[in-house]
């Protein structure tokens, strides 16, 4: 997620205290205020954008506040405290994978367990690609066991990580795949090659010269761990 600074003046004058009034707020912007999904909404963002960069630790509520355009006051009467937002906001980033995943989740029981592991790895590294913050989330959070990483596997990680598993299996029945590749940890490389090139995108590029996001670079991404992983026929 790219940063954007505002240029600072050049020789900022101290104003005397009469004149610190706050500007007047927009009339639109205070109707969007009081829309209680706008205002989590950009909380959610900013939150997300906390946690990315600071991690659970490091992360402050009030500069959270600040970045989402609220009060601190209003940010603890919609999230409670900060484990409570950053379950909300685990929960709006992985909500995007159910999303993205619903078409192959939707394909039709006649389509081989090959098929659908193709479809799966690409949800995957689409997922990935459209929020590359779950894989730098996770490198902080699933170094130690914790009761935020309980939470996330037995909310979401569990049932994606079986639910892979079970078509892997399926799949090397097939011969689509592999025999002799253990999938549960066939399950954590596709994540991580999917995840990988985009989690440290400017690396990536700087030696690549690709830019890891575009529509060629991600379709790359996904032949290549197809390549690796079906058998030619």
């Amino acid at each position: 997620m790219r940063q954007r600074w505002d240029a600072m003046p050049n020789s900022p004058r101290r104003k005397s205290k009469k004149s610190r009034s706050p500007a007047p707020v927009p009339a639109r912007k205070k109707r969007a205020l009081r829309q209680p999904e706008v205002v989590m909404g950009r909380i959610l963002e900013a939150a997300t954008l906390a946690f990315t960069r600071d991690g659970f630790k490091g992360a402050r509520l009030r500069s959270i506040a600040t970045d989402a355009g609220i009060t601190i006051q209003l940010l603890i009467y919609h999230t409670k405290n900060k484990t409570h937002l950053w379950h909300k906001t685990m929960e709006y980033i992985l909500n995007r994978y159910t999303e993205i995943s619903s078409k192959t989740k939707a394909l039709p029981k006649s389509v081989s367990a090959g098929e659908r592991l193709r479809h799966m790895i690409a949800d995957i590294v689409h997922y990935t690609s459209s929020t590359p913050e779950i894989h730098r989330i996770m490198t902080q959070e699933g170094s130690q066991l914790s009761p935020r990483l309980v939470w996330m596997i037995e909310n979401f990680s569990r049932a994606w990580h079986l639910e892979f598993a079970q078509l892997a299996e399926l799949a090397q029945r097939e011969g689509a795949i592999r025999g002799d590749i253990d999938v549960g940890r066939l399950r954590f490389a596709v994540t991580g090659m999917a995840a990988v090139p985009f989690s440290v995108a400017a690396e990536y590029e700087y030696l690549t010269g690709r830019d890891p996001f575009s529509r060629g670079e991600v379709a790359k991404t996904i032949e290549l761990i197809e390549h690796m992983l079906f058998v030619k026929h």
